[in-house]
């Protein structure tokens, strides 16, 4: 048994179970007994839970999310108080509000026609185009910096015990994801993922409690952020707060950079997303200092969780594996830099003007 053994199987339970076989005409019946809504209803993408939009005649549409079996009831209590909370403090970031049921309840639980309990709740659905439909460039980096940093504030007066659970995309916890390396096949890659596990647990992971910790959406990626369409460089929305925990600020930023810096000059497009972010917070010298680390271990997450469960669910492996090659390829590309990076005055470089 490696050292990641025991906690990466106290995790995988979440990641391992299928979302609930709810259909459209099922769910089209609960939307109306649950919250009164009746319209037009649409599957949405998703991994761990099954979403259907539901689109009334003349009034706005709503996402109805089918919990899947494995999150506990706490779990989903505390997305729909984030909501709740995120409501009154998102300055400048709209988010979807949590929609009680008709009896004033945060979830539901209910069960199907053919006797299958199922849970759930009901949110606004965020309008505005998926930043994944628009080109990433330096406006839309900034812009992307600037929306993690106003989420952290937001999201900083909130707590919920359900925020310290054991989530296999905590970065800080990476080095439970060693036995995910059996699912790689390359062997320069499985190289570097070994390497890089080494370091952070040896290096990194002793200097996070000296980081700053509040409650983070922990999933600032392409697909979960929204632009106005009139406004296409600037992020307006942000949605899927599935993976909220409490862990470093830091993680927040690095996870919304790490969708942000491809390209020829990664170090570059970082720097944007870094400016972004210190507009509105300002960085503190350790943060600075691993900011690197915590890039990478978001990629090595991507490569190595998404590779393992496109195995477990092949029938959704095209949408289990959308970011694997480009975290593929960003790892490659950042891993010599990252090996040189010990002697780089990172404070320096990130608030230094370029020319």
């Amino acid at each position: 048994m490696t050292r990641s053994s025991s906690l990466l199987s106290q995790a995988r339970p979440m990641f391992e179970t299928p979302p609930p076989d709810v259909s459209a005409e099922e769910a089209a019946r609960i939307a109306q007994a649950i919250y009164g809504i009746a319209g037009q209803t649409k599957l949405l993408s998703g991994e761990r839970d099954t979403n259907y939009r539901i689109a009334p005649e003349g009034a706005a549409p709503v996402v109805l999310k089918f919990i899947n079996d494995a999150e506990p009831d706490a779990e989903a209590e505390m997305q729909a108080m984030a909501l709740e909370h995120l409501a009154q403090t998102a300055d400048g970031v709209a988010v979807p509000h949590a929609i009680p049921t008709l009896r004033n309840e945060r979830f539901f639980r209910t069960a199907t026609l053919n006797g299958q309990a199922v849970r759930g709740r009901c949110y606004s659905f965020l309008t505005g185009e998926p930043a994944l439909m628009h080109g990433v460039d330096d406006a839309m980096r900034r812009s992307v910096g600037q929306t993690a940093a106003r989420i952290g504030q937001a999201l900083k007066g909130f707590h919920h015990p359900a925020a310290k659970r054991l989530n296999l995309w905590d970065l800080c916890q990476i080095a439970h994801l060693e036995d995910l390396l059996c699912c790689q096949d390359d062997p320069s890659l499985i190289g570097m993922l070994r390497a890089f596990l080494d370091h952070f647990q040896s290096a990194v992971h002793p200097k996070i409690p000296g980081l700053r910790h509040q409650a983070i959406h922990n999933d600032l990626s392409r697909s979960n952020m929204v632009v106005d369409p009139a406004r296409p460089g600037r992020i307006s929305g942000v949605l899927d707060f599935g993976d909220m925990i409490m862990a470093p600020l830091l993680s927040e930023l690095a996870v919304a950079a790490s969708y942000q810096i491809s390209g020829d000059d990664p170090l570059h497009a970082l720097r944007v997303v870094v400016g972004g972010f210190i507009d509105v917070t300002p960085l503190e010298p350790q943060e600075y200092a691993l900011l690197l680390d915590f890039v990478l271990a978001r990629l090595v997450c991507r490569i190595l969780i998404s590779q393992w469960r496109a195995e477990q669910f092949p029938g959704n492996r095209d949408y289990i594996l959308r970011s694997n090659q480009e975290a593929q390829r960003l790892l490659v590309q950042l891993f010599p830099i990252w090996q040189r990076s010990a002697s780089t005055d990172w404070p320096a470089f990130f608030t230094t003007q370029e020319n």
